[in-house]
């Protein structure tokens, strides 16, 4: 049987801290439940890995697979629109016609319910 974590950030705070020379300081603020399900989630962390190291590649981990869903969502996008642009391109461009110099003919309305 396979254990599942769960981790909701929906109650979760963030804060950034800018710090001197260019470095930054991150602190999560969990809830109670999410606390015990981060705690779980570290056990599966191995022992020869030090905490801050696991705590860096987990936040890494997690940068890199948001890149990777945001560039594939943009090469979507982008193939969208070369589709759309081709559509575009293959849409013969009509003249408008010219008018008639002829007047059209027209009856009556009388005349138009009889028929």
């Amino acid at each position: 049987m396979e254990d599942q974590v769960s981790v909701n950030l929906n109650n979760t705070k963030f804060k950034l801290i800018e710090r001197s020379r260019g470095r930054m300081k991150i602190q999560i603020k969990f809830s109670k439940e999410e606390a015990e399900g981060f705690k779980n989630f570290c056990m599966i962390k191995p022992e020869e890995l030090a905490d801050e190291m696991f705590y860096k590649q987990i936040f890494f981990a997690g940068c890199n697979t948001m890149t990777e869903q945001i560039q594939a969502m943009m090469k979507e996008r982008e193939a969208e629109l070369e589709k759309l642009e081709k559509q575009e391109a293959d849409i013969p461009k009509t003249k408008p016609k010219k008018k008639s110099s002829e007047t059209p003919v027209t009856g009556s309305k009388d005349e138009s319910a009889k028929e």
